[in-house]
């Protein structure tokens, strides 16, 4: 593919668009907390608050869904749904 960026933004959703991820990407590889809250601002003024907003949502999802599967709802709704499977 010779245009990755074009490609993926044709089919992906605005909340996976190429810019959305390079955002996260960046804002991931900081060096330290100071260097990331710097690329958190840059990612802000370059892509407006809804596009960064999401970069920032990718950053969080994976404790958010750790948190979530530690909730007495979640487990429960585990437990069901291991219940139903067939073996």
């Amino acid at each position: 593919m010779k245009d990755s960026k074009g490609w993926i933004d044709k089919r992906a959703p605005e909340h996976l668009s190429s810019s959305v991820l390079s955002g996260a990407i960046y804002i991931h590889n900081g060096k330290d907390t100071q260097e990331k809250l710097d690329r958190t601002e840059q990612v802000l003024n370059k892509l407006g608050p809804k596009l960064s907003a999401y970069a920032m949502a990718l950053l969080v999802l994976p404790e958010l869904i750790k948190k979530t599967q530690q909730t007495d709802e979640y487990k429960e709704f585990a437990d069901e749904l291991h219940s139903q499977t067939v073996h």
